[in-house]
């Protein structure tokens, strides 16, 4: 039987009087979310937070917001993707769990802004996300960091996440860990997940079709191992977080990925956020406490516990 929460059963109630972003234009389900009021959390205790930007290969400027904890350094760094579908969203929406996951992991969260689908199809997104890592990682753009960089997102920033590990390993650059919280692992939707949670539950499954429509450009992209991770070979990858919503379309897809990087002699920690749904992450008016739970959760894992 699904458990849902009682807050979750409430924010669904809301949430699913919302108009469906798959019955929209990209550019219109921005300008609707444009609209949503900022979450009235306070942000974590941070010592600073800075907006930078650094060149991506075809000379864009890469939006970046640093978060550096309080201390005296130096700090390990982690690069932080936003969820959104390939399609939504900014730093703003990550920003209040930006600072938390800095304030309590004691590292500094480098949010990235890559650019979005469908005017930056894939590999663009992708290849921000990677420039980022690399301006970071080998320069640490004047960071107090102790050289140790991971890689971290939500969602669709899971999913650019998993793609810049493998980037990373082929080109001999080093990452200690990898946090994916709900990623996307797959664009076949055919997971038993979709046929449970397609409907109602937060991320409708036409709206994960809308968003992968956006960011491929042909069918050949779907079985990409840098669009869809669990065709991939995954032995070198870092470490890995992988944590799940209970009642989420890609609950299965993520369970999967785990046991696969498992499988490949991945160190893995594996988590189901019980009760939960796809996004509570950045939910924080709604989700405080369940944030600040995976972020202990996330700081345990960082620290080998």
């Amino acid at each position: 039987m699904t458990y849902i929460k009682e807050k979750t059963k409430q924010y669904l109630v809301n949430f699913n009087q919302i108009p469906s972003p798959a019955t929209m234009t990209a550019q219109e389900a921005r300008a609707m979310r444009a609209n949503y009021p900022p979450p009235s959390i306070q942000p974590g205790k941070v010592a600073s937070i800075e907006n930078k930007a650094v060149r991506a290969r075809d000379g864009y400027r890469i939006p970046l917001r640093i978060y550096t904890p309080d201390g005296k350094g130096p700090f390990p760094v982690i690069l932080y993707y936003h969820g959104g579908g390939w399609v939504l969203n900014d730093l703003n929406t990550c920003h209040v769990s930006c600072s938390l996951l800095a304030e309590k992991t004691g590292a500094i969260v480098v949010s990235v802004e890559y650019r979005l689908a469908p005017e930056y199809k894939f590999p663009v997104p992708l290849f921000d996300a990677y420039d980022a890592f690399r301006a970071i990682s080998e320069g640490m753009e004047g960071l107090r960091s102790t050289g140790s960089i991971s890689v971290a997102g939500d969602s669709a920033g899971g999913n650019l996440a998993t793609a810049v590990t493998q980037l990373a390993r082929e080109e001999g650059l080093t990452i200690d860990a990898q946090i994916l919280l709900y990623p996307v692992t797959d664009l076949s939707y055919e997971s038993g997940s979709y046929k449970l949670y397609g409907k109602g539950f937060g991320l409708d499954s036409d709206v994960m079709k809308w968003f992968g429509n956006y960011y491929i450009r042909t069918h050949e992209d779907a079985k990409d191992p840098l669009v869809a991770p669990i065709y991939a070979e995954l032995a070198g990858l870092p470490r890995a977080f992988v944590l799940v919503a209970e009642n989420d379309v890609l609950r299965d897809e993520g369970l999967t990925y785990a046991k696969k990087l498992e499988q490949s002699g991945v160190q893995v920690k594996q988590s189901i956020a019980s009760g939960l749904v796809h996004s509570f992450f950045t939910k924080n008016d709604v989700f405080e406490e369940e944030i600040r739970q995976t972020i202990d959760e996330i700081a345990a894992f960082l620290n080998g516990r």
